[in-house]
């Protein structure tokens, strides 16, 4: 410990403060959503969650097939 050789350290001065006001644009983008009955829904952001979600919805269907249910 440092007790006798330390100093209690002082607060520094302020010397200004400085506020600025950023706006960020809003991007607007469209968006598909797709729902089933089954409760669960797909939220395409862009066309390139197109094949992907192709896929989910393939392979949904099939499960659904599989266990006797109805297709979308």
């Amino acid at each position: 410990m440092c007790r006798s050789t330390c100093r209690p350290a002082r607060p520094l001065p302020c010397t200004g403060v400085h506020f600025a006001e950023v706006e960020f644009p809003r991007v607007s983008q469209p968006r598909l959503v797709i729902e089933f009955r089954e409760v669960f829904s797909l939220l395409l952001a862009d066309e390139g969650a197109i094949p992907l979600a192709a896929e989910v919805i393939a392979a949904f269907r099939h499960h659904l097939a599989r266990k006797g249910g109805r297709s979308c």
